[in-house]
């Protein structure tokens, strides 16, 4: 499922995974997205914002996940959890501790087949 996050003065696409008592969130920008029908040539292939993973217990759930400082913060909290209650009706009016990291990338590594 394909939403627009909006909080912050900031605009995010998010694609929303949902697989038996679980959902996964992933932040990203679609214009960023460079997969086609077939990898060929040079890929480059830009890392999501974020996920974050809900875990749904009995009739509660628990949130969890990471999410690119240099995309969110902490003020945002209030309105992730309100898109998720608007879009995955699950995570209405229930119990939905969290733990979200707002982490900073210091390095990363990359392999694509052409270097």
């Amino acid at each position: 499922m394909h939403q627009k996050f909006e909080s912050n003065g900031c605009v995010y696409d998010v694609e929303i995974f949902h697989y038996s008592n679980t959902d996964i969130v992933r932040f990203y920008e679609k214009k960023n997205e460079q997969y086609g029908e077939m990898l060929k040539d040079l890929v480059i292939a830009t890392p999501s914002y974020g996920f974050l993973l809900i875990q749904y217990i009995a009739d509660d759930a628990v949130l969890t996940g990471s999410l690119n400082k240099e995309y969110f913060c902490e003020k945002m909290i209030t309105d992730i959890i309100d898109f998720l209650e608007n879009n995955l009706p699950s995570c209405k009016n229930i119990y939905l501790p969290y733990h979200i990291d707002f982490v900073t990338v210091s390095s990363s590594e990359e392999y694509n087949g052409e270097y």
